[in-house]
Protein backbone atom coordinates (compact mmCIF):
# COMPACT_ATOMS: atom_id res chain seq x y z
CA UNK A 1 0.00 0.00 0.00
CA UNK A 2 2.79 2.40 0.91
CA UNK A 3 4.61 1.60 -2.33
CA UNK A 4 1.46 2.24 -4.41
CA UNK A 5 0.81 5.59 -2.75
CA UNK A 6 4.42 6.63 -3.24
CA UNK A 7 4.30 5.58 -6.89
CA UNK A 8 1.12 7.56 -7.54
CA UNK A 9 2.61 10.61 -5.86
CA UNK A 10 5.76 10.46 -7.98
CA UNK A 11 3.67 9.81 -11.10
CA UNK A 12 1.51 12.89 -10.57
CA UNK A 13 4.46 15.10 -9.72
CA UNK A 14 6.64 14.02 -12.62
CA UNK A 15 3.97 14.54 -15.25
CA UNK A 16 4.61 18.23 -14.65
CA UNK A 17 8.06 17.75 -16.17
CA UNK A 18 6.43 17.46 -19.58
CA UNK A 19 6.19 21.22 -19.40
CA UNK A 20 9.34 22.48 -21.16
CA UNK A 21 12.17 23.48 -18.82
CA UNK A 22 12.98 26.86 -20.27
CA UNK A 23 15.98 27.63 -18.06
CA UNK A 24 17.62 24.32 -18.91
CA UNK A 25 16.86 24.60 -22.61
CA UNK A 26 18.02 28.21 -22.77
CA UNK A 27 21.39 27.22 -21.34
CA UNK A 28 21.72 24.37 -23.82
CA UNK A 29 20.71 26.63 -26.73
CA UNK A 30 23.63 29.04 -26.29
CA UNK A 31 25.83 28.62 -29.39
CA UNK A 32 29.44 27.54 -28.84
CA UNK A 33 31.91 29.55 -30.91
CA UNK A 34 35.51 30.68 -30.54
CA UNK A 35 36.91 34.25 -30.72
CA UNK A 36 38.48 33.54 -34.12
CA UNK A 37 35.27 32.31 -35.75
CA UNK A 38 33.94 35.75 -36.62
CA UNK A 39 37.03 36.81 -38.55
CA UNK A 40 37.30 33.41 -40.22
CA UNK A 41 33.71 33.43 -41.47
CA UNK A 42 32.59 36.99 -42.10
CA UNK A 43 33.94 37.12 -45.68
CA UNK A 44 32.32 33.81 -46.58
CA UNK A 45 29.09 34.96 -44.98
CA UNK A 46 29.06 38.09 -47.14
CA UNK A 47 29.53 35.86 -50.18
CA UNK A 48 26.37 33.99 -49.26
CA UNK A 49 27.69 30.89 -47.50
CA UNK A 50 24.84 29.78 -45.18
CA UNK A 51 26.98 27.96 -42.62
CA UNK A 52 29.36 30.91 -42.36
CA UNK A 53 26.39 33.28 -42.00
CA UNK A 54 25.03 31.23 -39.14
CA UNK A 55 28.42 31.13 -37.38
CA UNK A 56 28.73 34.90 -37.73
CA UNK A 57 25.25 35.15 -36.23
CA UNK A 58 26.35 32.96 -33.32
CA UNK A 59 29.35 35.22 -32.69
CA UNK A 60 27.19 38.34 -32.75
CA UNK A 61 24.54 36.77 -30.51
CA UNK A 62 27.06 35.77 -27.85
CA UNK A 63 29.54 38.63 -28.31
CA UNK A 64 32.37 36.20 -29.11
CA UNK A 65 35.21 37.77 -31.08
CA UNK A 66 33.02 40.76 -31.94
CA UNK A 67 30.80 43.27 -30.14
CA UNK A 68 27.48 41.68 -29.20
CA UNK A 69 24.67 42.74 -31.54
CA UNK A 70 21.45 40.73 -31.45
CA UNK A 71 19.94 42.68 -34.35
CA UNK A 72 22.85 41.79 -36.63
CA UNK A 73 22.78 38.19 -35.39
CA UNK A 74 19.15 38.01 -36.43
CA UNK A 75 20.05 39.32 -39.91
CA UNK A 76 22.65 36.59 -40.47
CA UNK A 77 20.38 33.83 -39.12
CA UNK A 78 17.64 34.86 -41.54
CA UNK A 79 20.13 34.79 -44.43
CA UNK A 80 21.33 31.30 -43.47
CA UNK A 81 17.82 29.99 -42.82
CA UNK A 82 16.72 31.22 -46.23
CA UNK A 83 19.37 28.91 -47.70
CA UNK A 84 18.15 25.89 -45.74
CA UNK A 85 20.65 25.93 -42.90
CA UNK A 86 18.93 23.77 -40.29
CA UNK A 87 20.84 25.17 -37.30
CA UNK A 88 19.94 28.73 -38.32
CA UNK A 89 16.27 27.78 -38.50
CA UNK A 90 16.56 26.33 -35.02
CA UNK A 91 18.24 29.52 -33.75
CA UNK A 92 15.37 31.64 -35.10
CA UNK A 93 12.85 29.36 -33.40
CA UNK A 94 14.69 29.72 -30.08
CA UNK A 95 14.76 33.52 -30.37
CA UNK A 96 11.01 33.58 -31.01
CA UNK A 97 10.38 31.07 -28.22
CA UNK A 98 12.26 33.12 -25.63
CA UNK A 99 11.54 36.60 -27.02
CA UNK A 100 15.25 37.28 -27.27
CA UNK A 101 16.09 40.12 -29.66
CA UNK A 102 12.61 39.84 -31.16
CA UNK A 103 9.05 40.00 -29.85
CA UNK A 104 8.15 36.66 -28.25
CA UNK A 105 5.89 34.70 -30.60
CA UNK A 106 4.87 31.07 -29.99
CA UNK A 107 3.29 30.68 -33.43
CA UNK A 108 6.49 31.72 -35.19
CA UNK A 109 8.57 29.60 -32.82
CA UNK A 110 6.45 26.52 -33.57
CA UNK A 111 6.76 27.17 -37.30
CA UNK A 112 10.55 27.44 -37.23
CA UNK A 113 10.94 24.47 -34.88
CA UNK A 114 8.86 22.55 -37.41
CA UNK A 115 11.12 23.52 -40.31
CA UNK A 116 14.23 22.45 -38.41
CA UNK A 117 12.52 19.28 -37.16
CA UNK A 118 11.65 18.27 -40.71
CA UNK A 119 15.40 18.14 -41.35
CA UNK A 120 15.89 15.91 -38.30
CA UNK A 121 17.27 18.48 -35.84
CA UNK A 122 17.12 16.64 -32.48
CA UNK A 123 16.38 19.62 -30.21
CA UNK A 124 13.91 21.05 -32.72
CA UNK A 125 12.04 17.74 -32.53
CA UNK A 126 12.04 17.97 -28.73
CA UNK A 127 10.75 21.54 -28.73
CA UNK A 128 8.13 20.80 -31.38
CA UNK A 129 6.93 17.87 -29.29
CA UNK A 130 6.69 20.17 -26.25
CA UNK A 131 4.65 22.66 -28.27
CA UNK A 132 2.25 19.96 -29.48
CA UNK A 133 1.95 18.47 -26.00
CA UNK A 134 1.06 21.81 -24.41
CA UNK A 135 -0.81 23.34 -27.36
CA UNK A 136 1.69 26.15 -27.49
CA UNK A 137 1.63 28.17 -30.72
CA UNK A 138 -0.46 25.51 -32.47
CA UNK A 139 -3.32 23.11 -31.84
CA UNK A 140 -2.29 20.62 -29.18
CA UNK A 141 -2.03 16.99 -30.21
CA UNK A 142 -0.61 14.39 -27.81
CA UNK A 143 -0.23 11.80 -30.57
CA UNK A 144 1.95 14.08 -32.69
CA UNK A 145 3.85 15.10 -29.57
CA UNK A 146 4.63 11.43 -28.90
CA UNK A 147 5.82 10.92 -32.48
CA UNK A 148 8.24 13.80 -32.22
CA UNK A 149 9.49 12.78 -28.78
CA UNK A 150 10.20 9.35 -30.25
CA UNK A 151 12.17 10.85 -33.17
CA UNK A 152 14.18 13.03 -30.80
CA UNK A 153 14.82 10.10 -28.46
CA UNK A 154 15.97 8.04 -31.43
CA UNK A 155 18.56 10.78 -32.04
CA UNK A 156 19.89 10.55 -28.51
CA UNK A 157 17.95 13.30 -26.70
CA UNK A 158 17.59 12.04 -23.13
CA UNK A 159 14.84 14.49 -22.23
CA UNK A 160 12.76 13.25 -25.16
CA UNK A 161 13.28 9.62 -24.11
CA UNK A 162 12.14 10.51 -20.58
CA UNK A 163 9.01 12.33 -21.71
CA UNK A 164 8.17 9.58 -24.20
CA UNK A 165 8.52 7.03 -21.39
CA UNK A 166 6.05 8.97 -19.24
CA UNK A 167 3.53 8.99 -22.08
CA UNK A 168 4.00 5.28 -22.78
CA UNK A 169 3.66 4.43 -19.10
CA UNK A 170 0.40 6.34 -18.73
CA UNK A 171 -1.05 5.73 -22.21
CA UNK A 172 -1.04 9.38 -23.23
CA UNK A 173 -1.25 9.98 -26.99
CA UNK A 174 -0.79 6.24 -27.66
CA UNK A 175 -1.73 2.85 -26.19
CA UNK A 176 -0.19 2.19 -22.79
CA UNK A 177 2.99 0.11 -23.05
CA UNK A 178 4.93 -0.15 -19.80
CA UNK A 179 7.52 -2.45 -21.34
CA UNK A 180 8.48 0.21 -23.90
CA UNK A 181 8.24 2.85 -21.17
CA UNK A 182 10.89 0.92 -19.24
CA UNK A 183 13.10 0.86 -22.33
CA UNK A 184 12.97 4.63 -22.72
CA UNK A 185 13.31 5.34 -19.00
CA UNK A 186 16.50 3.30 -19.08
CA UNK A 187 17.71 5.17 -22.16
CA UNK A 188 17.22 8.44 -20.28
CA UNK A 189 18.80 6.97 -17.15
CA UNK A 190 21.90 5.99 -19.14
CA UNK A 191 22.33 9.73 -19.80
CA UNK A 192 21.73 10.49 -16.08
CA UNK A 193 18.51 12.35 -16.85
CA UNK A 194 16.42 13.47 -13.86
CA UNK A 195 14.57 10.62 -12.09
CA UNK A 196 14.61 8.23 -15.03
CA UNK A 197 16.48 5.52 -13.13
CA UNK A 198 14.04 5.75 -10.20
CA UNK A 199 10.99 5.45 -12.44
CA UNK A 200 12.56 2.55 -14.30
CA UNK A 201 13.06 0.78 -10.96
CA UNK A 202 9.42 1.40 -10.01
CA UNK A 203 8.33 -0.39 -13.19
CA UNK A 204 10.68 -3.29 -12.53
CA UNK A 205 9.23 -3.65 -9.03
CA UNK A 206 5.80 -3.85 -10.63
CA UNK A 207 6.98 -6.82 -12.70
CA UNK A 208 7.53 -4.93 -15.94
CA UNK A 209 10.28 -6.28 -18.17
CA UNK A 210 12.12 -4.90 -21.17
CA UNK A 211 10.50 -5.63 -24.56
CA UNK A 212 11.56 -8.88 -26.22
CA UNK A 213 12.67 -9.38 -29.80
CA UNK A 214 9.08 -9.64 -30.97
CA UNK A 215 8.46 -6.03 -29.97
CA UNK A 216 9.65 -3.32 -32.31
CA UNK A 217 12.65 -1.65 -30.68
CA UNK A 218 12.21 1.73 -32.27
CA UNK A 219 8.80 3.29 -32.85
CA UNK A 220 6.64 2.58 -29.76
CA UNK A 221 3.57 2.69 -32.01
CA UNK A 222 4.95 0.42 -34.72
CA UNK A 223 3.10 -2.66 -33.49
CA UNK A 224 -0.15 -0.69 -33.21
CA UNK A 225 -0.20 1.30 -36.45
CA UNK A 226 1.68 1.73 -39.75
CA UNK A 227 4.80 3.88 -39.92
CA UNK A 228 4.22 7.56 -39.44
CA UNK A 229 5.28 10.37 -41.72
CA UNK A 230 8.08 12.80 -41.03
CA UNK A 231 7.94 15.19 -38.10
CA UNK A 232 4.79 17.27 -38.35
CA UNK A 233 5.67 20.93 -38.47
CA UNK A 234 3.53 23.87 -37.50
CA UNK A 235 1.68 25.65 -40.33
CA UNK A 236 3.03 29.00 -41.47
CA UNK A 237 1.01 31.80 -39.82
CA UNK A 238 -1.53 33.15 -42.30
CA UNK A 239 -0.63 30.57 -44.95
CA UNK A 240 -3.07 28.22 -46.68
CA UNK A 241 -0.53 26.19 -48.60
CA UNK A 242 2.87 24.61 -48.18
CA UNK A 243 4.60 27.16 -50.39
CA UNK A 244 7.74 28.64 -48.95
CA UNK A 245 7.42 31.99 -47.26
CA UNK A 246 10.11 34.58 -47.12
CA UNK A 247 11.87 34.58 -43.74
CA UNK A 248 10.53 37.31 -41.49
CA UNK A 249 12.79 40.05 -40.40
CA UNK A 250 13.11 41.15 -36.83
CA UNK A 251 9.99 42.82 -35.55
Amino acid sequence: MTFKIKTLFVSAALMLTLLPGRAELAQRDIPVVSPSDYTANISLAKEGNPEAARIVGDCLLTGTGVKRDVNQAWKWYVQAAGKRDTEARYRIAVLYRDGYGVKQNDVEAAYWFGRAANNGHPLALLNLADFYYNGRGLIGDKRIAAENYWRAADRGVAEAAYKLALMLRDGIGMPQDKSMALKYFRQAADANYADAALLAEFLVQQGVRMPGKAVHAKNPQAKKAPAKKKATSAPRPGSKSKSKSKSKKRR
